[in-house]
């Protein structure tokens, strides 16, 4: 068994090598082309001006803020950095500006997506179905339900069991995969389940709204004080930045792998042109340009802690002997938390196990809420022993290394962001109008 689920985590592998390079510039193409198309016409015609309204905000930024930040802001991004690390590059922090620069185009396909997904009040498996097909609808909600329950399940109790692992070596112990699936991911698991078959929207999205608000807090915290004491290295961190993007050491094949791993992060991480965005904008009653300006919160938070922070803290690593690339997930986090713990002390390390735990939670408890939007059409009962046998699973594959889980997610990626994008730029081209404000004043009065 263990030699199928590796061959088939090979091929998965080699089929994602080979078409995200051809997949990338379709992607920015269409993305590009489909903001600049809502946020310069069809945001004028077919919306209204609004304001922020507070109570409009907690809602749909807790939940796209905590499904966002998951273990994958320091784990995916570290792998993405090893994986360069791998290929020969020296300066590994050149993937930062590489996915800023794919932020600089994503970031506004977050907001197109959730203003057009309110334009139009469709979730984006409802207007994929109407605009492309039925089918397609229903491939993008499974994948959707794949890549968030399972994939980035996956990554959570991944990043849960690294975490136990390195806390319990600090204090001289070693716990063994049994031990650490019976005493961490079962009572984790237990934990999640209690809330969703409690079934009350109040109790799950005030522990949405809380663990996500710690979470984020204590990292931006801890960061600061890790800048403020490492102050001397940011012109080192910056050259290298610039060095690894202007001279890197496989020529235009290092380019095109930094932008790959870049860009994938960005999309994983953040979550742009996936469409959970636009599903979380339906938790509010906010008009469109208000909840496309409320995506723009998690989406950006996201972005400057997966990839600004963990770049910054990974290259001081590097740079001062603490962190060695390539290695794999435990060995890297490992390192990466004796990086925080040798310039904050005990703080960071504490920080960040409970940053880790904690946005694990959210991430798995995000997912269960993705899936009741894209099968609301469900028995509530239907769905939750759905959701709760895709985490037991993903818990237990964690646990016990079967890694096929987590090649699988960027292949997912690309055909969910390709689905969503396409019915985007179709709805931008040709259905749109629709949608316009004087059509729709004309309709009523004729009426």
């Amino acid at each position: 068994m263990s030699n199928v689920l590796l061959q088939l985590e090979h091929g998965i592998t080699a089929i994602s090598e080979m078409i995200w390079p051809v997949f990338l510039p379709f992607i920015l193409l269409v993305g590009a082309v489909t903001s600049i198309r809502t946020i310069f016409m069809i945001q004028k015609k077919a919306t209204k001006p609004a304001k922020l309204n507070l109570k409009n905000v907690i809602g749909p930024a807790s939940i796209s803020l905590g499904a966002m930040i998951g273990t994958g802001a320091i784990i995916g991004v570290l792998g993405a950095l090893s994986k360069l690390a791998a290929s020969g590059e020296t300066n590994i922090e050149a993937m930062a500006i590489w996915a800023l620069i794919g932020a600089c185009i994503m970031v506004p396909v977050s907001y197109a997506e959730t203003l057009n997904s309110k334009i139009m009040n469709k979730t984006p498996k409802e207007y994929i179905s109407s605009l492309i097909s039925p089918k397609l609808g229903m491939l993008y909600a499974v994948c959707f339900v794949a890549l968030a329950v399972f994939g980035f399940g996956g990554f959570q109790f991944s990043g849960i069991s690294s975490v136990t692992d390195i806390v319990a070596n600090k204090f001289g112990r070693a716990l063994t995969p049994v031990q650490i699936y019976m005493f961490i991911v079962i009572p984790v698991i237990a934990v999640v389940a209690a809330l969703v078959l409690s079934k009350k929207h109040e109790i799950f999205m005030g522990a949405m709204t809380y663990m996500i608000g710690t979470a984020v807090a204590g990292y931006f915290i801890f960061f600061t004080m890790f800048v403020i004491k490492t102050g001397s290295y940011i012109p080192t961190y910056f050259s290298n930045l610039m060095e690894g993007m202007m001279n890197p050491v496989n020529g235009f094949a290092g380019i095109t792998l930094g932008f790959v791993l870049g860009m994938q992060k960005i999309i994983q991480t953040a979550e742009t042109g996936l469409g959970a965005l636009a599903m979380a904008a339906q938790e509010s009653d906010a008009e469109p340009r208000e909840a496309a300006m409320i995506s723009l919160i998690p989406t950006v938070v996201t972005v400057v802690v997966s990839i600004v922070v963990t770049s910054y803290i990974a290259s001081y690593g590097l740079n001062n002997g603490i962190i060695e690339f390539p290695a794999d997930a435990v060995t890297r986090l490992s390192q990466y938390f004796a990086t925080a713990e040798s310039v904050t002390g005990m703080f960071g390390l504490v920080v960040l196990c409970l940053f880790t735990v904690l946005s694990a939670l959210t991430t798995i408890l995000g997912s269960y809420y993705y899936m009741t939007k894209l099968f609301k059409q469900n028995h509530i009962n239907k769905n939750i022993a759905i959701y709760l046998t895709l985490i037991i699973s993903a818990g237990t594959l964690a646990v016990f290394g079967a890694n096929v889980v987590f090649e699988a997610v960027d292949l997912l990626l690309f055909v969910l962001s390709g689905i969503n994008v396409t019915a985007l730029a179709i709805f931008t081209f040709k259905k749109w109008e629709a949608y316009k404000l004087d059509n729709t004043a004309a309709e009523n009065k004729a009426a």
